[in-house]
This record gives C-alpha cells, sequence and structure tokens, in this order.
C-alpha cells in the first residue's frame, strides 16, 4: 500500500517537473475556444426510406427508329446490370413476365413467391408495415395488391422501366424490385 503512494506521489511530482520545464509553454496545456455555431449538434441517424422516385434514373424508353430501339435495348441491359445489380438483363426480364403472368392470373402464391422479405408497404397516409413472410402477404393480398398496384404492374412495358441503383420502379413507384442476394424480389410497394 506504501509503494503505490510513493509511485502516485512520484508520478505527480514527475509531472509537475515536467511542466515547469522550459519544453512546454503555457499555451500548450490550454484548450483553444470553440464558437458554439462550429459544434456540430448531435442528430438522429439517417435511415433510408423505401424509395418513391428512382435515384438517378436510366429511362429505358425507345424512340422511333430500330436503331433507337437497339440503344435503348442494350442501355436497359447495361443498366439493369451495372446500376440495378441484376445478374442479367434476362434475370429480371424472366423475373418480370412471370410476375405479370402471376398477377394477371391471380396466382397468389406465385406473387408470394416473388417477393423479397421483409417486404416494406407504403400506405398513402404515410404509414408503413412490414410484412414478414410468404404467409402474411398471403393473409394481407388484397390490401398490398390493389387495383392500382396491379394495374401499374399489367399497363408497364418492361422495356419502359425506370432504372436506378435501388432497383427497378414499376409504374409511378408502385412497385419496387430489387437484386437482393443475387434474386430478383419486389422489396417495396406503394400504395
Amino acid at each position: 500500500m506504501n509503494i503505490k503512494k510513493s509511485t502516485v506521489a512520484l508520478a505527480a511530482v514527475m509531472l509537475a517537473s515536467t511542466l515547469a520545464s522550459s519544453a512546454y509553454a503555457a499555451s500548450d496545456l490550454t484548450v483553444p475556444a470553440v464558437e458554439p455555431s462550429s459544434v456540430a449538434s448531435p442528430s438522429a441517424p439517417v435511415v433510408p426510406t423505401v424509395p418513391k422516385t428512382p435515384s438517378t434514373p436510366q429511362n429505358s424508353s425507345s424512340g422511333g427508329n430500330s436503331s433507337s430501339s437497339s440503344n435503348s435495348s442494350t442501355n436497359l441491359a447495361t443498366a439493369l446490370v451495372n446500376t440495378a445489380g441484376f445478374s442479367s438483363a434476362q434475370q429480371f426480364t424472366g423475373y418480370f413476365a412471370n410476375l405479370k403472368r402471376a398477377v394477371a392470373n391471380g396466382n397468389r402464391d406465385a406473387v408470394a413467391k416473388r417477393i423479397s422479405y421483409p417486404l416494406v408497404v407504403n400506405a398513402a397516409n404515410g404509414t408503413k408495415r412490414f410484412i414478414l413472410n410468404q404467409k402474411q402477404f398471403l393473409n394481407e393480398y388484397t390490401s398490398i395488391m390493389t387495383s392500382n398496384v396491379r394495374r401499374a404492374l399489367s399497363t408497364q412495358n418492361v422495356n419502359q422501366v425506370m432504372v436506378s441503383s435501388r432497383g427497378v420502379m414499376i409504374g409511378n413507384g408502385q412497385i419496387w424490385i430489387g437484386a437482393i442476394d443475387n434474386k430478383p424480389g419486389i422489396y417495396a410497394i406503394n400504395l
């Protein structure tokens, strides 16, 4: 116990003599004043939200001539792979055709298998809910796959989708499809 007190006392003496030496000026020991306006105030973490409009969209709509259509197809294929993250354009277009067919035929099980869970469902009033699995999706199918959502899908031309780093937007943002774990799936629906 006396050794500890002696060690502490010795350390205090050494510190005092070091501070008193000419190697340190008084200015070395002071902290400069900081203006309150230059200090960042803490803020809540930013939580990503489901997109309602694409960021850096690439519209793949085609023009009137065949070279424009060819360029448009190439641009779409490139955007699907390089921007949206699909393994190939065929991966997305095959998925999209099967999804459209399943919805048109009322095949709820097939639609449920094409969802990436948890599915985020944003209501028009701003509320958000999460659909955790196929069973929950099937139980809430009619409130999720509304006529507006089904119409957006049925009228969407695969060659005129909007592609961004967040995936593919269907309609005016009613459906968002992404490549999640290298598998296409609907990850968000905006009612």
